[in-house]
């Protein structure tokens, strides 16, 4: 069935389509890696609430959310391209200027030559595909460390320098910085944190890695344990580091994560276990706290009130300092100012101590919220590349029948290029409007590569097998239809 010289026939009829759109996928995916700007990109989102483009920039407050519109639009047109004028040259191209009637006056079969030139653009979309994905992977860790570790913020990176460490090194053993105090006044610099908040937010981090490689450690032991159990799932035998936070008691029943945890913390195992009860008499009085519903000497800051609160802390701090709201809001540690702290106690009713501890609390949640955004998860950027690859070859198999059931070229590259280019438009339509009609997400096999499922972890296994099964039926169809129909030789 497979022809050699067809083959290499259609590597070198495309082989500049191919490069051309190839590379140009991977610098733009690099340039969304390496260009991605966490707390820009949320100002914009925040900002584009309640327009027509907020459905397009609201996942920008991550990394791989931002990824989206690149899976979504660019990366979909570019395969879009490519797909549809390599199927138009692959077969009635040739039909219509009659060299396709040279080809079969050989001995090669027509079925081998369907076959050969279908398995062309298969593998050339195949190859693309994994090419700028493996570009994507490799901007991301060049540019953050996220892929293989902890993502590197611009805190390490200025610590780094002060220690003489590498960066990757020390993403690994903060514990460093919070040792040396030069370090620790740097790195609170290039977050714009003071050394009261930084030393929270240092802190928060080195004990969320701490659980995170104790997790990895109690996951491995409990999977040896009920190896041979059918009635454990993974995820019943998985420990994330969000169920250590909630109960790290976990980690003393393990040896092994208990040293995994004292590594990262930069402790001995009998100061970690130390630690650990420390930090389970504390969950447990918060707990009490909670339960006794115990409130605040003045005015009690809640969740629902603290942004309310927190907004008249600026605003006052921002008058009593002559500067305005938003220097302010780009400098939280300006609160802290004996003169701002005066005027804020007298606008909210909030003690000194309270004032603080907001301000404290607002930038260790900012600086946490972007650490957050920088980390990478290979498996979710595995199901969105994937996906876009399927999706490809899906479009691409409404291209090739095209080709093969018409025998001029302007008419296969009307329904061929016409429908992949309406399927594009019609999710542009659905990306730039929050209240698109449902009916459009039946208009478009686009749908079935739901891109919010994958980042959310739901649900999105069947759009991507009925997109294989779309693109398999097509390509089958036309070989079948190539090899019989009768052409104009």
């Amino acid at each position: 069935m497979f022809s050699k010289p067809i083959f290499k026939q259609s590597i070198k009829t495309n082989w500049k389509l191919w490069a051309i759109i190839t590379i140009v996928a991977s610098v733009i995916l690099s340039g969304f890696i390496i260009g991605y700007d966490a707390e820009g990109y949320a100002s914009i989102a925040a900002a584009a609430k309640g327009t027509a483009f907020s459905s397009l920039l609201s996942s920008m407050d991550s990394l791989l959310g931002n990824l989206e519109n690149f899976y979504k639009l660019i990366g979909l047109i570019l395969g879009i391209v490519y797909v549809v004028f390599t199927a138009n040259t692959l077969v009635v191209s040739e039909v219509d200027s009659g060299s396709m009637a040279y080809t079969l006056s050989t001995p090669i079969k027509r079925s081998s030559v369907i076959f050969t030139k279908s398995l062309y653009l298969i593998l050339s979309v195949i190859l693309m595909y994994v090419i700028v994905s493996l570009a994507g992977l490799g901007a991301s860790q060049l540019k953050y460390n996220n892929v293989t570790g902890y993502p590197i913020t611009e805190d390490i990176e200025k610590a780094s320098e002060t220690l003489d460490k590498s960066e990757g090194y020390l993403s690994e053993h903060l514990y460093l910085i919070k040792d040396n105090e030069q370090a620790m006044r740097d790195a609170a610099e290039a977050r714009d944190m003071d050394l009261d908040a930084y030393s929270i937010y240092l802190g928060e981090v080195i004990k969320d890695h701490s659980y995170e490689e104790a997790a990895k450690i109690i996951t491995d032991e409990r999977r040896d344990i009920y190896e041979d159990d059918d009635d454990m799932e993974d995820d019943d035998i998985e420990i994330t580091t969000e169920e250590l936070i909630k109960n790290p008691a976990m980690i003393l029943a393990s040896n092994d994560a208990l040293k995994a945890g004292a590594s990262v913390q930069g402790i001995s195992v009998n100061e970690y276990r130390q630690f650990l009860a420390d930090e389970i008499t504390a969950l447990k009085a918060e707990k009490n706290e909670e339960n006794k519903g115990k409130s605040q000497p003045t005015v009690m800051i809640t969740k629902a009130n603290r942004e309310l609160l927190l907004q008249a802390v600026i605003d006052s701090s921002a008058k009593a300092l002559n500067m305005n709201s938003a220097q302010v809001k780009d400098n939280l540690t300006l609160i802290k100012d004996p003169t701002a702290l005066e005027a804020s106690m007298k606008a909210t009713d909030l003690n000194k101590k309270q004032i603080i501890t907001m301000a404290n609390h607002t930038m260790v949640s900012s600086a946490r919220s972007v650490d957050a955004a920088l980390e990478f998860d290979t498996e979710t950027y595995f199901w969105l590349s994937l996906g876009l690859l399927i999706l490809i070859l899906a479009i691409s198999s409404v291209s090739f029948f095209a080709s093969t059931l018409f025998n001029r070229s302007g008419l296969a590259l009307a329904i061929g290029g016409g429908i992949p280019f309406a399927f594009f438009l019609l999710t542009m339509v659905q990306q730039l409007m929050d209240d698109a009609p449902v009916i459009l997400e039946y208009l478009t096999i686009t749908t079935l590569f739901d891109t919010d499922a994958i980042l959310a972890s739901g649900e999105f296994g069947w759009g991507l097998v009925a997109l294989g099964t779309i693109a398999f039926v097509l390509y089958a169809a036309s070989n079948v239809i190539f090899t019989k129909k009768d052409l104009p030789l």
